[in-house]
């Protein structure tokens, strides 16, 4: 779905490549979206990218992607990702360029890293600088640069007050999580297996009441088998499960798969859902429509029929668990803290996570960490922001980006309101009052709002 936002995304990739001199790879482009190289765009934590490239070369061709569509293939649900931080990138160079100094570190760091998450931290960088640059009353932000990790990332002065300010990015992905998603694909193969053979397509619900990891998968199958054969719901001391057949259904058009839309009008799934994840066998018959020259060693992303599937969505109801998945790094946010500390009592901490649409929230986890600054009582700052973020696409195939700003107010901020509070959602500053701390406001679907305009015209 394509509407008035993706001329903006053109202007900012050209934008992009125009202020930093690079340029896409028109081959490898053309090669991405005829699916010779389905796993280009992988988060190397969930998935080894098949080629090795600068992130923003990733970045710049997974939005271009998005542009170029219908396409052979077109991986929907990493597409927002590219979709917005591109506009922000460009939109944030813009104000750097113009209004920072002492960028060109930064600019060298954002061409050369391959990684995601070291990316991801120096654009988060270039994004809250930008941010405070554009803020009334602020002058002189300036990058630090230096060998000493303990300086802090770049300073301002707000009536000749000097501030420090340190960016924190927490990795998209926590270690715990990969793994624990792994081991419950592991855990569901012999399952698979079972039902493949049986050539019986069903949706299974697992919710897990213990560690995955330590549940035999023969106990899994069994389970599975059983709910299937009493078409019921099935309980033990480890799991539940229901289960229901999936007729067969005649597909009249060419279907992107996987997308939330496929997801959710088959399998009752999203993303944001209360599900952990979902994963899934199938036979079925791909399309191969769009310049792959008969070529079938070519990943496509468009289902032309089914044959059969089995699918499983899970999640974990053991609160330990959970809170393993949710829980943060507090030693990098002290980390950040320390660095502060060391150049004055002045200073801002700006910490950014990435909310797991199916974990919800991490008001307690923020809570617990703000029990432990108020008890150690060693730190003395201006404030604290968290930058939350929760990317999304729609089941109408809509983008979405939703920011939270959760502050914490130090001994040398009390006496006002922190300068930027929001960062990637500009003219939004207001909106962390609106919302519970560690919550945020509940704000209307993405398809909700575009039906309400609709509605006024």
């Amino acid at each position: 779905m394509k509407d008035s936002s993706y001329p903006q995304l053109q202007n900012a990739i050209d934008g992009i490549i125009h202020k930093l001199g690079i340029k896409i790879d028109a081959d490898l482009q053309h090669d991405y979206q005829n699916g010779k190289y389905p796993n280009l765009l992988s988060y190397e934590k969930v998935e080894k990218s098949s080629l090795d490239l600068p992130a923003m070369q990733k970045y710049l061709i997974g939005a271009q992607a998005v542009l170029n569509q219908p396409s052979q293939f077109y991986d929907i649900f990493r597409s927002p990702r590219q979709f917005f931080f591109i506009q922000i990138l460009n939109d944030a160079l813009n104000i750097i360029f113009d209004r920072v100094k002492n960028y060109d570190g930064r600019l060298s760091r954002l061409l050369h890293e391959k990684y995601y998450d070291p990316f991801d931290a120096v654009f988060y960088e270039i994004v809250v600088a930008a941010q405070y640059a554009c803020t009334a009353g602020i002058a002189d932000v300036t990058f630090i640069e230096g060998r000493d990790q303990k300086l802090p990332d770049f300073e301002f002065f707000v009536s000749l007050k000097k501030y420090n300010v340190e960016c924190k990015k927490f990795d998209r992905s926590t270690n715990i999580v990969t793994l624990l998603r792994d081991a419950v694909r592991n855990k569901l193969r012999l399952t698979f297996e079972t039902f493949v053979a049986m050539h019986e397509s069903s949706l299974f619900e697992i919710s897990f009441q213990e560690d995955p990891r330590l549940i035999p998968d023969a106990v899994i199958r069994d389970a599975c088998m059983q709910a299937v054969k009493l078409r019921s719901f099935v309980k033990n001391d480890l799991l539940e499960v229901i289960a229901r057949q999936l007729p067969y259904q005649k597909l009249d058009e060419y279907t992107l798969y996987p997308s939330p839309m496929y997801y959710w009008a088959r399998y009752g799934y999203r993303e944001t859902g209360e599900w952990f994840g979902i994963a899934n066998v199938m036979n079925a018959r791909y399309a191969r429509h769009i310049d792959n020259h008969g070529d079938d060693s070519l990943s496509s992303t468009w289902l032309d029929d089914v044959n059969f599937d089995c699918v499983i969505k899970w999640k974990i109801t053991n609160e330990d668990i959970i809170w393993k998945y949710k829980r943060l790094g507090y030693s990098l946010l002290f980390k950040g803290l320390d660095q502060l500390t060391a150049h004055g009592t002045n200073s801002i901490l700006h910490a950014w996570y990435e909310r797991d649409g199916s974990l919800g929230n991490r008001r307690n986890e923020l809570l617990d960490f703000y029990k432990r600054l108020s008890e150690t009582q060693k730190d003395v700052f201006s404030w604290i922001i968290f930058n939350e973020t929760l990317l999304d696409v729609s089941v109408e195939g809509r983008f979405d980006l939703i920011e939270h700003a959760h502050p914490i107010t130090g001994p040398t901020g009390r006496l006002q309101e922190p300068f930027v509070t929001t960062v990637f959602t500009r003219g939004d500053e207001e909106q962390y009052e609106d919302g519970a701390f560690g919550i945020g406001p509940e704000l209307p679907s993405v398809d909700d709002i575009f039906k309400g305009n609709c509605d006024k015209r």
